[in-house]
């Protein structure tokens, strides 16, 4: 029997970050598999597998083509033991579209479903359960939310581990932008 879990997170865009500079961040790849707490290397794949482009998930694949990496996260269990650490390899796709990204991971026991959005802002309380809530007036937000597939048994483990990894990457992917536009005042994306 399989079990699904779903996550919300957004983060506030500042006013000197324009829509298009966080979404060149999001079609730059790099950018959410380097921020992602959890990955510790990433390649290139030659092609996606047939099957993960079946998925219903993806826009017009005529339109929006998928890519796909080969991603390897470094999952601890027992954060005080070296020793506790597991190396998990899978192909992870990634779909640019026009308001953001839109990526899978599969690992042959858990899908992954993520989609990241550049939104209008205004109050966003009730937006996105608990991250969002009391941001206030803002142009721009930054949308991320993931759907996790996997056998019941194992969901407190994925769940847990998902969250972690993804708590964050809104953030992240907003302050790095803000990095990039300070070391680059002159440039844009």
């Amino acid at each position: 029997m399989l079990a699904k879990h779903s996550y919300h997170t957004v983060a506030p865009i500042p006013p000197q970050v324009s829509r298009d500079h966080v979404l060149a961040a999001l079609h730059d790849h790099t950018t959410c598999l380097t921020v992602q707490a959890l990955t510790t290397t990433h390649s290139l794949l030659p092609a996606t597998d047939p099957a993960t482009l079946k998925d219903t998930f993806w826009y017009p694949l005529e339109t929006y083509p998928v890519c796909s990496y080969r991603v390897t996260e470094t999952i601890a269990f027992l954060p005080w033991f070296s020793w506790a650490k597991y190396a998990l390899t899978f192909p992870s796709a990634f779909q640019s579209t026009p308001t953001g990204l839109k990526t899978r991971a599969d690992t042959g026991g858990v899908v992954l479903r993520a989609e990241f959005r550049v939104v209008e802002g205004s109050t966003m309380e009730g937006v996105a359960k608990g991250e969002g809530e009391g941001l206030g007036e803002v142009r721009w937000v930054l949308v991320e939310h993931v759907e996790v597939v996997c056998a019941w048994w194992m969901m407190p483990l994925v769940r847990g581990k998902m969250e972690e990894a993804h708590r964050d990457i809104c953030r992240k992917v907003v302050e790095k932008v803000m990095e990039e536009m300070a070391e680059c005042p002159s440039t844009s994306r």
